[in-house]
């Protein structure tokens, strides 16, 4: 039996309330459910230390597909993945941009702390086409990609002028 797609992707910040404006103004997701954390049935679920807490902020995008779940646990706060994000786990957040926005949310971005890694760029995928994309990370360092991707049209005819040429 195929499970559903992802409903939501939970990430650990160091300010939920930063975060969510981040998300806000960056992408355009919107607040829905805020809500605190803890106690035994969450530490037993999650094999979480005793008395870890956290605050809860959900961010929606367009669709209730894909939500964003910020986490901001109590405690210190730590990141290990920092040599270009080569640990196991969670290696970025992909966020789907129609090509004619790309140039203004990279300056978005920009405009908002994000520390992004090249300009939008086209590169070709083999057996695919062209894509446009570009990295970011976000104010806790997070790795976002941002992409363009062919119709699939596009895609279709690509893959045609492979065979006859």
């Amino acid at each position: 039996m195929p499970v559903s797609e992802v409903h939501h992707v939970a990430m650990t910040v160091s300010d939920v309330d930063r975060a969510a404006d981040f998300y806000q103004q960056a992408l355009g997701y919107r607040k829905t459910l805020r809500t605190d954390v803890g106690g035994p049935g969450i530490e037993v679920a999650l094999r979480l230390p005793a008395g870890t807490t956290g605050r809860v902020q959900y961010m929606q995008g367009p669709s209730k597909i894909g939500q964003l779940e910020l986490i901001e646990w109590s405690g210190e706060k730590r990141r290990t993945a920092t040599a270009g994000h080569l640990e196991l786990g969670t290696f970025l957040l992909s966020f789907e941009v129609p090509l004619d926005e790309m140039a203004g949310l990279h300056q978005r971005m920009l405009d908002l702390g994000a520390e992004c890694l090249s300009e939008p760029h086209r590169t070709l995928l083999e057996n695919y086409g062209y894509i446009t994309a570009f990295a970011a990370r976000d104010l806790d360092g997070n790795l976002l990609e941002f992409v363009s991707l062919p119709t699939r049209e596009e895609i279709l005819a690509y893959r045609a002028s492979l065979v006859s040429d």
